[in-house]
């Protein structure tokens, strides 16, 4: 980043009022816990600060990316020479009978504790999800027979730098994706979803059984970013299972002997330990079962020339 840009960004963020910090680091801000430093770091807490932020940037042409509760990315251990953007003191949300309009930062926990206490259904599942309302619509998050698409109805974005409002199949929502997956045009401001009525009761017992049946088969005590892999018709860890990958390491990264679809963190696994383990464990679905499976963690300033240096390591070219 030039110096130039770099003194009018914090000059700039100090005139909107947005929370900024120097030098912290991906590690701070995943799930996973690593990751390299960042050269800003800013916390816009208004939709309206969030667009006079990414307009800025891409004014200037300075490389930044979005990040909410960080629990579905890889950040690479190199420095990253940009701007990460944290939504999560966008948090506010409203309801409005069956309705709830929530910025991209909204807690899903905290959304879910609320939907529980006006009987609302729907989504329960929130409550198994660390994460915000516009992360968890970027991969179309969900567990036990719900998701967002399923709750969603419409989406406003910054695309190209204008607002846009967005219907839930222009979201194109898929298994584990979506538009906003895709491609990097859209910045989620906030989104409106639509819920049924139920009753506290029946709605916080399915609550408790979504968390019980996630405590019971996931690992819990370490620390991940979620399922690592992800097939449009095949669950990839029963595979993964098979072939024995339970217990794979490298470092202090790790497939869970728990539950084979998660790479979890043993104490001080690097960005680089984490993404072989996962390389390792789409090569060998495809070596065994002929099975392509995708990354459902985003990718972090890694750079191509590694992605494909990592490919070669087990394909023996």
């Amino acid at each position: 980043m030039e110096e130039t840009s770099y003194n009018l960004i914090l000059s700039k963020m100090k005139k909107y009022s947005v929370e900024t910090h120097l030098d912290r680091r991906f590690s701070e801000l995943t799930t996973l816990g690593c990751g390299g430093k960042i050269k800003i770091t800013i916390y816009p807490d208004s939709a309206r600060k969030l667009v006079k932020s990414v307009r800025l940037l891409n004014k200037l042409k300075v490389t930044y990316c979005i990040l909410g509760r960080g629990s579905n990315v890889l950040a690479s251990d190199d420095g990253y020479d940009g701007v990460v953007i944290v939504t999560t003191k966008m948090k506010a949300f409203r309801v409005r009978g069956r309705t709830v309009y929530a910025l991209a930062g909204a807690q899903t926990v905290t959304l879910a504790n609320e939907l529980r206490k006006r009987g609302l259904s729907g989504g329960e599942f929130l409550a198994c999800l660390p994460a915000t309302v516009g992360g968890a619509l970027v991969t179309n998050a969900g567990c036990y027979g719900q998701q967002m698409d399923g709750i969603v109805k419409r989406v406003k974005v910054l695309k190209c730098d204008k607002i846009r409002c967005l219907s839930v199949q222009l979201c194109q929502f898929g298994k584990r994706k979506s538009v906003f997956s895709q491609s990097d045009d859209y910045v989620i401001l906030s989104v409106k979803m639509k819920f049924t009525i139920s009753n506290t009761d029946s709605v916080e017992q399915l609550i408790s059984k979504m968390r019980a049946k996630k405590a019971a088969n996931q690992p819990l005590n370490y620390r991940s970013a979620g399922s690592a892999l992800y097939h449009d018709k095949v669950a990839v860890s029963r595979l993964l299972d098979q072939a024995g990958l339970k217990g794979y390491t490298v470092g202090d990264a790790q497939v869970s002997t728990k539950h084979a679809g998660f790479v979890v963190n043993l104490d001080k696994a690097t960005a680089k330990d984490i993404y072989l383990v996962m390389r390792h464990m789409q090569t060998t679905l495809r070596q065994r079962f002929g099975l392509d499976a995708k990354m459902e963690i985003r990718l972090i300033n890694f750079s191509q020339e590694y992605t494909k240096d990592s490919d070669d390591i087990f394909t023996g070219s």
